[in-house]
């Protein structure tokens, strides 16, 4: 029942996604990843004996566990990478906010 449940949320996030990129609310690289995420739990639903292959390569003895490590790296993973993107958005914003200081003061100047 569990593998169903999974398989259901993982094809509901996949249309979602696309929905929104159709939409024009989510760009590329944002739903690569979350449909990236929505493909590896739909396969693991269907593959379960997969997650405990990996468990045992890794020497985990529960494979839960390893799947709440995985998901938990995860979403710190993008917590990094959205904290890199908004660096760069902030740095970004605060030249254009320089240059257009800049500007206007040279246009205040001509007058």
């Amino acid at each position: 029942m569990t593998n169903i449940t999974i398989l259901i949320i993982g094809a509901f996030l996949s249309l979602t996604i696309l929905y929104l990129v159709r939409k024009g609310k989510m760009h590329g690289p944002y739903a690569t990843w979350w449909l990236t995420v929505a493909t590896v739990a739909i396969i693991l639903s269907i593959f379960p004996q997969l997650m405990d292959w990996m468990a045992a390569r890794l020497g985990v003895t529960y494979a839960p566990s390893l799947i709440m490590v995985l998901a938990i790296s995860m979403i710190l993973l993008r917590m990094l990478t959205m904290d890199m993107a908004l660096t760069r958005k902030e740095q970004k914003i605060r030249r254009l906010t320089q240059k257009l200081a800049m500007l206007e003061d040279k246009i205040n100047r001509r007058d």
